[in-house]
């Protein structure tokens, strides 16, 4: 739950950033900056919904590269590959997934599996 917590609050970071600036300096005066509230309602709804379904989307992959790794690695590399994707996070995920993953499926689709 504290990841999930921590992980929320980032994603919410770029947004009440956002919102503050333009409080600061647009706020109260309507006559230099009639924006409305509709900014800082974007700043503060759409931009962290984005930035948490991307997080949601590189947590995903990794799982998924994990995943594969543990299943369809070559033995001898498999507890090497694991640990890099562990460690590595994203950078080992997309690594595994350019060397490994992608030459393996596209080997298996010219065989016609």
């Amino acid at each position: 739950m504290k990841k999930f917590l921590s992980t929320l609050s980032l994603a919410l970071v770029p947004g009440i950033a956002s919102a503050q600036h333009y409080m600061m300096y647009y706020g109260g005066d309507y006559g230099y900056a009639n924006y409305g509230w509709h900014v800082p309602l974007f700043f503060l709804v759409f931009i962290p919904v984005i930035w948490f379904l991307f997080c949601l989307a590189v947590f995903v992959l990794w799982i998924w590269m994990l995943i594969d790794a543990i299943k369809y690695a070559p033995e001898k590399m498999k507890l090497v590959w694991v640990i890099v994707i562990i460690f590595t996070c994203i950078i080992g995920a997309l690594i595994y997934y350019f060397v490994e993953h992608r030459p393996r499926i596209k080997a298996e689709k010219k065989e016609g599996k």
